[in-house]
């Protein structure tokens, strides 16, 4: 592991235990018996590890059948599913840049760098307009969220706007990313915002294993999706630890939760995510590690840059 890794998983460190420390004294005087009284639906429980596993799977065609063809099926959730499964236990969304490595092995620096950063751009542009649309919907009324979402709407359409003029007045970068500028940019996002519905749908049954009626929870399902995803976008502790609980219960409380039956129910939520993904992560590295990326993890793991 290289030093300027090792510095961010270290400063990431740090800003966990105060998140964790300001989200203990925010939570001190929520009834904490609550979390555990509740009875869970553990069928509806083990459905929604599915369907969050399957989000994954379809998050990784965007690859695949959209924006790299040559990339197949498999790699492709390689690469989205160690990169989610990462982030679930390091700092600062360190699994962001650590999927670099399960490329393959043909694809250097360059390509993998340009794959990363138009994947990662189209997710918060498929989130925040999905977010947009459905705020009316999921009834979400906490004023901060309803801020910070219209100023992320604005701060897209500018970004998407200004884009856009780039490419077309400047030949450098429109050279740079021409390889990607066709269909496949589109199917891109079809598979992205497919897969971000597809994890709604995963919340949905969550809230549902909670005690939440299944018609009720629909729109609490897009409630929290929209909250969780705003406090997501800070790069902190490892699986948002705190921030998501915090998300999660802004959500919940617009349709009047009890703040402790809403901590108990992002709890159950949270829990559902570690299911689904350090399974899938520890299945995956696996598989890297037996197959043609081995190489390529061990030269990580020593330091060494990626070819």
């Amino acid at each position: 592991m290289n030093r300027k890794m090792k510095i961010k998983l270290i400063i990431g460190v740090i800003l966990t235990a105060v998140i964790v420390y300001f989200s203990v004294r925010v939570l001190k005087d929520l009834d904490i018996k609550v979390v555990f009284e509740n009875k869970i639906n553990w069928l509806y429980v083990f459905l929604s590890v599915a369907v969050y596993i399957l989000s994954n799977y379809i998050r990784g065609l965007a690859y695949s059948r959209g924006i790299d063809p040559e990339m197949d099926d498999m790699t492709a959730l390689e690469v989205v599913g160690l990169g989610h499964a990462l982030n679930m236990v390091l700092p600062l969304k360190a699994g962001e840049g650590l999927r670099l490595v399960f490329f393959p092995a043909s694809y250097g620096v360059a390509r993998r760098t340009k794959l990363c950063v138009i994947t990662i751009l189209s997710d918060a542009v498929v989130v925040i307009i999905i977010s947009a649309l459905t705020v009316p919907f999921a009834g979400i009324t906490d004023p901060t969220m309803l801020r910070v979402m219209w100023i992320l709407l604005y701060g897209c359409l500018g970004l998407l706007a200004a884009m856009t003029l780039t490419l077309l007045f400047s030949a450098k970068i429109r050279s740079y990313f021409k390889e990607y500028l066709n269909r496949s940019l589109v199917y891109m996002f079809a598979w992205c915002a497919l897969s971000w519905l597809v994890l709604v749908a995963a919340f949905w049954l969550g809230l549902a294993a909670f005690g939440f009626g299944l018609a009720a929870a629909v729109r609490m399902a897009f409630a929290v999706f929209v909250t969780t995803n705003i406090v997501s976008l800070l790069p902190s502790s490892p699986g948002a630890i705190g921030l998501f609980e915090y998300g999660a219960i802004a959500g919940l409380v617009g349709f009047g939760v009890d703040k402790s039956a809403a901590l108990s129910a992002s709890l159950l939520l949270h829990l559902i995510q570690y299911m689904a993904l350090l399974p899938l992560g520890v299945f995956l590295y696996i598989k890297a590690m037996r197959g043609k990326y081995a190489d390529a993890i061990r030269a990580w793991r020593r330091g060494e840059e990626i070819n």
